[in-house]
């Protein structure tokens, strides 16, 4: 059994590096391209299996050429994914994503296909409850509420990558212990401008173990209910961004699965990150547990 279980999107990514943006109805170059496995929760667990955590997927997928290739990807990468289900004659989800070098921004075209939701009789109970954490990014929302269930009752960590406000993500707050949204959801979900206000508002309304807010570029602070503090933001030559969120919750997880704090946990999760965004794609641009570790020391001496 996995320690690290996700359940949540797997997306099906065509990344292409411009110099400069198209203007619509015009051929435009691409200096490079690659294709690549994508999406919140796969990528985090993609992260913490590069990391040295055992992991596995469980969720949806058409029957298409965007799933065969996801399935290959996992594999490739050491991610399980036995449980999937496959739903035939479906699209899979898949994106388009431009990066434009001249001014370092990320855009994203995405279409969700027609694969079903992953519904709560087609989790494997076993495989939740004798996990170390669970993980979910808002996607597959009725499946996600009854694993968390599962989860709590099992005293299973549940964490949760708050990246959007989707339908009905509130039902799933009260049972996360590790709450890691982004600066934006904090602010939508909340109604406050204020990070640490956001924080609190949180804190106060469900009670989780942690809160982390990440603020990209900027880094990020965390809460436990009684101090604030900021994590480390390591600067670097950045290559590629997309996908360093998803990579910042995988090894948030790894650094919890390891024996770190939750300090700890974030700056190794950092650092991770950044050394991501040096080069091209989001997930075979992941560092090995070692290589992390090594640049934090030799260069920080942070853990």
């Amino acid at each position: 059994m996995a320690d690290l279980v996700g359940i949540g999107a797997t997306v099906f990514d065509t990344l292409m590096v411009t110099e400069g943006f198209p203007v619509e109805d015009t051929k435009f170059p691409a200096t490079k391209g690659l294709i690549q496995g994508g999406g919140p929760c796969a990528t985090a667990l993609v992260a913490a299996s590069r990391l040295g955590i055992s992991a596995e997927y469980l969720g949806t997928i058409g029957d298409d050429y965007y799933a065969r290739f996801m399935l290959d990807d996992f594999a490739r990468y050491g991610v399980e994914s036995r449980h999937v289900v496959i739903k035939k004659g479906c699209c899979s989800f898949n994106s388009f994503i431009i990066l434009n070098q001249l001014t370092g921004s990320r855009t994203c075209i995405w279409n969700k296909g027609t694969v079903p939701s992953l519904i709560p009789e087609e989790i494997p109970q076993d495989v939740v409850r004798k996990a170390k954490v669970l993980h979910l990014d808002g996607h597959h929302l009725a499946g996600a509420l009854y694993a968390a269930r599962c989860a709590k009752d099992a005293g299973v960590k549940v964490s949760l990558d708050a990246g959007g406000i989707y339908p009905g993500i509130e039902e799933l707050l009260p049972f996360v212990d590790f709450l890691i949204p982004s600066e934006e959801f904090a602010y939508k979900f909340t109604g406050h401008k204020d990070p640490e206000i956001a924080a609190k508002f949180l804190y106060a309304q469900y009670r989780p173990e942690i809160i982390v807010i990440t603020q990209g570029s900027r880094g990020g602070i965390i809460y436990d209910g009684e101090q604030l503090r900021s994590y480390p933001l390591f600067e670097v030559d950045v290559v590629d961004s997309n996908g360093a969120g998803d990579v910042f919750h995988g090894a948030f997880i790894t650094g919890y699965i390891k024996g770190m704090d939750y300090d700890k946990a974030a700056a190794f999760a950092s650092a991770v990150s950044a050394l991501k965004c040096t080069k091209l794609g989001a997930r075979k641009s992941i560092p090995s547990f070692e290589q992390a570790m090594a640049f934090l020391e030799n260069n920080y001496n942070i853990l």
